[in-house]
């Protein structure tokens, strides 16, 4: 089967010529390697997670130069030997498109990247955020030091990251807007999706169409799409309000039944809309203790999990593993309405709690203590 990726080493005699080296080229000097060879990762563009290939390169004296020959964009993942994804020692991770070449520089935990126009924007943007990250890192460090028990010191210094966190994202912004036809500037857009897609969107509009449907268009096409699940949530919270009547909605159960949400109204008992999945660690985490406040409600709370994110396999699966004895729905995003996004989920687990007659009580978000004591004053009343 013909190759879709070839590498070709270069000679590390040409490596002082690295910085103006033909196009498709990775090349560069790193100090601080741990041996004199390097593990090169090429991964889908999507997904560094598992990479396409993967090879050892020479790096004597911390040099190194390798060919990339494709027709899309791919990430590139470099750390040393023996140090997988860089845990240890650092990692570069730098986005590559076709007809360009890149000059990597610094050490693995901290790499410089220049060369050709797309990495030149890279530079010249990471230039402007230099500072602020800087900031960002020192108050993760202050933040690690502050006792456990001190929350309201806690909550200072993440309203402080926060702050510089957002003014990043404004630098974020203006670069797109100032650069609309740069490739690099058009991967950043996913940055800027937030909580109601407004500026992701707006930067969207100004990017030409030869750069969104370019090289870097699967970064486009996922970032607009989270833009736009984004708005709509933003959107949808205008409607899933305490006091408001739920949404209704109608998906598949365990069995391949339609259940329709309002078929469960006006029984006497609270409802419980949890949207739950199996790969989320949390919503596992938080099993036992919905299964004991199931048991000591006593009929008077009814529970429906609305798994979102897994295979319809792998959640059938799970219900009977962690035998969960309450109802099941199943919300297929990819095929059609997202429940999700109508109900304004921003993380997992999100537990909405309805009265008897359909109207939303109160929303939990995360595995929190006060969603089990919140429904054991309901059931009191």
């Amino acid at each position: 089967m013909r190759r879709l990726i070839i590498y070709t080493l270069a000679a590390a005699s040409l490596l002082a010529c690295a910085s103006c080296a033909k196009k498709n080229v990775i090349a560069g000097h790193l100090d601080g390697l741990v041996g004199d060879s390097l593990v090169v990762e090429i991964c889908d563009i999507l997904n560094s997670r598992v990479p396409i290939t993967s090879m050892t390169i020479p790096a004597p004296n911390g040099d190194f130069s390798f060919d990339l020959v494709d027709t899309v964009a791919r990430g590139v993942l470099i750390y040393n030997v023996g140090d997988e994804k860089g845990r240890q020692n650092g990692l570069a991770s730098i986005v590559f498109v076709p007809g360009e070449a890149a000059r990597i520089s610094g050490r693995l935990d901290s790499v410089v990247v220049d060369g050709s126009k797309f990495f030149q924007d890279q530079k010249a943007y990471n230039d402007l955020c230099a500072a602020d990250r800087e900031r960002m890192s020192e108050i993760v460090k202050e933040l690690r030091a502050v006792p456990e028990e001190d929350e309201a010191k806690a909550d200072s210094i993440m309203n402080i990251y926060n702050e510089v966190s957002e003014h990043v994202n404004a630098l974020t912004k203006q670069f797109i807007l100032d650069n609309p036809a740069s490739v690099y500037g058009a991967t950043l857009v996913s940055r800027l999706v937030g909580s109601d897609g407004k500026d992701a969107l707006e930067v969207l509009e100004a990017i030409p169409d030869a750069v969104k449907n370019g090289y870097v268009k699967p970064l486009v096409d996922r970032a607009t799409t989270s833009a736009e699940k984004a708005k709509a949530r933003s959107e949808a919270a205008e409607l899933v309000k305490d006091g408001m009547q739920a949404p209704d909605f109608t998906l598949k159960n365990e069995k391949g039944e339609d259940f329709t949400l309002s078929s469960i109204y006006n029984q006497g008992k609270y409802i419980v809309l949890d949207f739950w999945g199996e790969w989320c660690y949390w919503c596992k985490k938080g099993i036992p203790d919905m299964k004991q406040m199931y048991k000591d409600a006593k009929g008077k709370v009814e529970i429906l999990s609305i798994d979102c994110g897994d295979t319809e396999e792998v959640w059938k699966n799970a219900i009977v593993e962690h035998e969960l004895p309450w109802l099941h729905v199943y919300n297929p995003a990819e095929k059609g309405s997202d429940v999700a996004i109508t109900y304004a989920i921003q993380g997992y687990p999100t537990k909405v709690i309805l009265n008897p007659d359909g109207t939303i009580n109160k929303t939990i978000i995360g595995e929190d203590p006060e969603f089990y004591e919140y429904v054991k004053s309901l059931i009191k009343k």
